[in-house]
This record gives structure tokens, C-alpha cells and sequence, in this order.
């Protein structure tokens, strides 16, 4: 389920016992329950296997038997290329198997007394497991990205990743290739000694083949995408969906569709949906395991806690509809956890609410500051008053000091569980810090799968809210550099970071015009001071004078409004050098005042006078 923090989950062969890998304080806990009911209460284990290394995650879980049928184990392959032999009746690692590299653990599948696994660098390893030692290790050039694995028998193995491969381990050659899925295949599991089936990520199509002809069987349909399968022989195949619910096909191998159409297709007999008895809640389902007459199926209360329930599965009706109440507080098993639970309490703490926030709270803090400083206002602060604030002070700055060292640390946590449970309005929250000395220390602390994610997010923010640009870039960057060498190994690295690709190249095909744009921003500018640097000097120049000089230079300047008004200045310069002129000008400019020439008695100038034939009107003139 993508919103549950159990990341793995698998019933052992017998459906007695359920394995489950859950998320607790950023590290993987492995726990073991029993599916029986009527032990539920008695038998439930409550030890756990906690990885000590946060960064170290189980990445494939296997039910295995080691001497006897009595001596039951679980596999644990690991991020770190080892796989961890637990035995939950001791509650401690049994024996590690060693691959000698350190690449992830695909898959893991023994038969008898060999185990194979593959790791991400595509290799296979073949063990013993009287002595635990590697038999033989090999690598195809023609199977890449492998993920499952199945034994088919002594010399065969089928590997999967997008297509499924039949692998001849004597020759260690490809011998038939089957038609595979668009994403990844989850699931390879032999329904008989003929027949296998396969399934996908994200996909609600089961294929059956025929591992002898490479043709398809039949394909089972379900209504969502499949997460497990479980499936007893090939009389009967039941799955658990991403929306909650489990379906049951019965008789896997058996096509009853139309033979005319060539329709291999087969939908679920029976539909199963668990909810709450009065608000009708989904209550989605984490496992099932399917026998002859039965149908095992686990859920979890209280985010973590797994409960179990069965029913015949062959009187069922198409859908079916069960209803779960949550436990009530005063039984056995209804809440475990490591400190118990005060069974009086007025309410009764649920780890599924818990809210995971960070930063420093210091509301309380500033409120007792205040009340200091108020106190201080009515009383003058005696030495030793003194003295005990400064040491309250020093005390606030180590504590703030502390949190601010830890900061990262929380960070990294909330960041993780913001991106796996695809929390946006967390995700904000730690997007919001712009110290880049945390986010530096944040990012380097991040799983390098999530890195991709947080790329995403960062490319959808980047591209709607172009204004975040700046600080969000600080984020992309540190991602860049601290998992690039992640990055580059990812097959497909462009198709899953097409978004951010993408808006990146729209923000590089803007820099050639915002160059230009600043150079030519610059060039007016530098032309601007220069004009402020000249005009500057000019003032500067001017005001070197005596006032003297000033004032002389002033009285050589004259100027004469009625000649302006005349049009007689050409372009507001006269040269006043010649006496005799400007006094012929004015002489000529008071007779022609004299004489009525004005704007007031302009109709008066003879030379100015419209011509018209005198004697006759306008009508006559028409």
C-alpha cells in the first residue's frame, strides 16, 4: 500500500505466520506475526529486528527452511549486497550471506538445499545452503535490470525485468524469451510444474504461460492495479489490490471467455472489500494467502499493527462486503507498543495521527522573556539578578545551538516521509528552510531513490511558481551533486526526470536574451554617467568662478520677450557684439508698437487684410 509504512509483507508457505518489514524512527523493523486468531492474543511476538544503520534498507523478503521443516526462517536481502538469515523464534540473525559487492539485493529464491539471488548490477549468485558459500556468480549481457527470479529446476532459472527470460544454468544461455510488461515485473511464481505466472508494477494484469511452448494461457483481469499474489496450485490465484480490496480467481488455468474471438482474458469471481461498520470506511488490506478452502487476509489498526481474519472462500457470493470495527481499548491485543498504554486515559494515543513537525518552538520561551523584561521595568535589576539572566541567556543560546546542530537530522526524517507518502504540505515545510548548510546536510542523508522523487516535486514547483526559482534552485543543485553519481546509472534517467529536463532547457534557451537585454542595459547606463559626469563638471567649473566673473557673464546675457514673441531669435541665440544693430532693432521694434502693430489690433494692418470684392453680399456674390 503506498500510504502504509510496511514496505514488505509476506506469509510463510503454511499461511501460520506473516513477515512484515515497517518504517519505525527512519529504520527498517522486521517483525513476525501469527495469523492464527485464537493465538493472536497469547502467542503474539512482540520482538522485533531492528536494523542499526538508518541508511541500511531490506529491499526483498523470503520464507525459507534450513535442515528440517521445524527450522523456519526469513531471508532479508539488503541494500548492502548481504542477505540476512532471521530466525523469529530467537529473534536474531542466524547467518549472513555474503555477495561480495555491495549493490542491492534484487530477489531471493532457494529450492532445497541451493539459493539464488540477483543483485542491481544485474549478477547472479548461486548458494549453498549446507555451508553458506558461493557455488558460481555469472552475468548475461542479454538480461539487464533484472528485478525477479523463479527456480524452475535443477539447470533452470527464469529471470524477469521488463520481458522473461528461461535461462539454461549449464550453458548459462538464454533459451526462450516470454512477452513481458511496460513497467517492471513484482511478481514470478510457478503455478505448476508447466505453468508460471507473472505481474507487474503498477499493472492489474496476471499472464499465465506455458513455460514449455512460450504461448500464453490465459491473463487474469483485476479492477486495480495488483500489489501481492498468492495463489494454491492452479485451482485457485487471489490478489490484493491498491484500492483495498482482494480477488479470488478460481480454476487459473481453465479460459471460459469466447474461443471465437481469441479472448484470453478472465475477470475475478469473487470481489472482497473490508470496511467500517458505520461510516463505511475502506479499510485497505495488506497481505492474503490462499489455501484449498480458505482465504487468509491481514489489515493493520493503528497504522502498524497487523490483524488477521479467514473465510471460505468457495460459498463466497461475486462481491462481498465485510465489516471491521476498530479494537476496543480494554482487550489483550488491541494496542501494543514498546511503553504500553494507560488503559484509563481519557483518549488513547493512535500512531497512525501522529503529526511529525521540526523546528524550534520557543513560544513559551519569548513569553517568560517578556515577563522578565516587564519585571524589570518595575524593580531596578540587582547584580545577582543579573548574573542568573546571563546565565539563563547562555543556556538558551547552547539549547538553540543544539537544536540548530540536529536540524538536519529532522529534516532529512520529514523530507522522507514527505516524498514517500507524497505529502505536499510537508514537503513545503522543509522546502521553506533556505540555510543551505542544512540543506546540504539534508540532502546527503536522503536515499538516493527518493532524490529522484524530490527532483520531481522540485521540477513541478520550479515550473508553476516561477518566483521560487531562486531558493528552490539551492535544493535542485545539492541534489545534482550529491547523488549525480545515482543519477547517472539510472536506466531511463531521462523519461523519469522529463519534467524537470524540460524546465530547465526552457529557463537555458532564456539566458542568450537576458545577455543581450543586460548589455544593452549596461551601455545606456554608462551613457547616462557620462552625461551626469559632464554636466557635474560643467557645475563644478561654474561655480570655480569669483562672483564677480559670475555676474558679468550674466549681464552680457540679455534677453528681449518682444523679439522672442516676434520669431526674430533664430533658435534663442543673438549676437549681441554689435551695438548698433541691437539699437536699429529696438528703434524698429518701437515704431512698429508705434504704428499699432500688436496682436490686439492685428485686423488693422493693411498688409495682414483679407481681400473682398466690396460692394456685394455673400448671396449676391453666389
Amino acid at each position: 500500500m503506498p500510504d502504509s509504512p510496511v514496505v514488505l509483507s509476506q506469509y510463510d508457505p503454511k499461511g501460520k505466520y506473516l513477515a512484515y518489514v515497517s518504517v519505525a524512527l527512519d529504520k527498517h523493523r522486521i517483525a513476525v506475526e501469527p495469523t492464527s486468531s485464537s493465538k493472536a492474543a497469547a502467542a503474539t511476538n512482540d520482538n522485533f529486528l531492528y536494523l542499526d544503520d538508518s541508511q541500511l534498507r531490506v529491499t526483498t523478503l523470503q520464507w525459507l527452511y534450513l535442515a528440517s521443516e521445524e527450522s523456519q526462517v526469513v531471508a532479508l536481502g539488503l541494500s548492502n549486497g548481504e542477505i540476512w538469515l532471521y530466525a523469529p523464534a530467537a529473534n536474531q540473525v542466524v547467518y549472513k550471506l555474503r555477495t561480495g559487492s555491495s549493490h542491492a539485493i534484487r530477489d531471493f529464491q532457494s529450492a532445497g538445499k541451493t539459493a539464488w539471488c540477483c543483485d542491481q548490477s544485474d549478477t547472479l549468485y548461486q548458494f549453498s545452503m549446507l555451508d553458506f558459500s558461493i557455488v558460481t556468480k555469472f552475468k548475461l549481457e542479454s538480461c539487464v535490470n533484472l528485478h525477479k527470479l523463479c527456480i524452475v529446476g535443477e539447470n533452470r532459472l527464469l529471470v524477469a525485468s521488463h520481458s522473461i527470460s528461461l535461462l539454461d544454468l549449464s550453458e548459462k544461455e538464454v533459451i526462450r524469451t516470454f512477452p513481458g510488461h511496460v513497467s517492471p515485473v513484482s511478481t514470478l511464481e510457478m503455478l505448476t510444474s508447466n505453468y508460471f505466472v507473472s505481474g507487474a508494477v503498477n499493472d492489474r494484469f496476471l499472464n499465465v504461460y506455458d513455460i514449455e511452448t512460450g504461448t500464453t494461457k490465459s491473463v487474469l483481469v483485476s479492477q486495480s492495479n495488483i500489489l501481492h499474489v498468492s495463489h494454491y496450485k492452479e485451482q485457485a490465484v487471489v490478489v490484493s489490490t491498491e484500492d483495498g480490496t482482494f480477488e479470488i480467481f478460481p480454476d487459473a488455468l481453465v479460459n471460459t471467455s469466447n474461443k471465437r474471438r481469441n479472448v484470453l482474458s478472465k475477470q475475478a469471481a469473487h470481489l472482497v472489500k473490508v470496511v467500517r461498520p458505520k461510516s463505511e470506511e475502506s479499510v485497505p488490506v495488506l497481505n492474503v494467502f490462499i489455501n484449498a478452502t480458505t482465504v487468509n487476509y491481514a489489515w493493520l489498526e493503528n497504522a502498524v499493527i497487523p490483524y488477521f481474519d479467514q473465510l471460505q472462500w468457495q460459498t463466497l457470493p461475486p462481491t462481498q462486503v465485510i465489516e471491521k470495527a476498530r479494537p476496543i481499548a480494554s482487550s489483550k491485543s488491541a494496542h501494543r507498543s514498546l511503553y504500553g498504554e494507560d488503559i484509563a486515559a481519557s483518549k488513547s494515543y493512535v500512531e497512525g495521527n501522529a503529526t511529525v513537525t521540526s523546528g524550534d518552538n520557543f513560544k513559551y520561551v519569548h513569553q517568560a522573556i517578556a515577563e522578565v523584561e516587564r519585571n524589570e521595568e518595575d524593580a531596578e535589576e540587582s547584580l545577582a539578578d543579573k548574573l542568573a539572566s546571563t546565565d539563563i541567556t547562555t543556556k538558551l543560546a547552547e539549547s538553540r545551538r543544539a537544536k540548530k546542530r540536529s536540524t538536519t537530522g529532522t529534516l532529512t526524517v520529514v523530507l522522507t516521509q514527505a516524498l514517500q507518502s507524497n505529502d505536499h504540505s510537508l514537503l513545503e515545510t522543509v522546502l521553506n528552510n533556505r540555510d543551505e548548510r542544512v540543506i546540504k546536510g539534508t540532502i546527503s542523508r536522503l536515499q538516493p531513490p527518493l532524490a529522484v522523487i524530490l527532483l520531481e516535486r522540485l521540477a513541478e514547483r520550479i515550473a508553476r511558481q516561477t518566483n521560487r526559482q531562486g531558493p528552490l534552485n539551492v535544493w535542485v543543485k545539492w541534489c545534482l551533486i550529491i547523488h549525480g553519481g545515482y543519477l547517472a546509472g539510472m536506466p531511463n534517467l531521462i523519461a523519469s526526470l522529463s519534467s524537470l529536463h524540460s524546465t530547465l532547457k526552457m529557463r537555458c534557451d532564456l539566458l542568450p536574451r537576458l545577455l543581450v537585454l543586460e548589455s544593452k542595459l549596461d551601455h545606456t547606463l554608462n551613457r547616462l554617467d557620462c552625461l551626469r559626469t559632464i554636466d557635474s563638471s560643467m557645475q563644478e567649473s561654474l561655480m570655480g568662478l569669483d562672483p564677480a566673473e559670475a555676474e558679468e557673464l550674466e549681464e552680457e546675457v540679455e534677453y528681449i520677450e518682444e523679439l522672442d514673441d516676434a520669431g526674430l531669435i533664430d533658435d534663442g541665440e543673438l549676437d549681441y557684439d554689435d551695438s548698433d544693430e541691437s539699437e536699429g532693432s529696438d528703434e524698429e521694434s518701437e515704431a512698429k508698437l508705434a504704428n499699432g502693430y500688436s496682436e490686439e489690433n492685428f485686423d488693422d494692418d493693411p498688409e495682414m487684410r483679407v481681400e473682398v470684392e466690396e460692394g456685394y453680399s455673400d448671396v449676391e456674390v453666389e
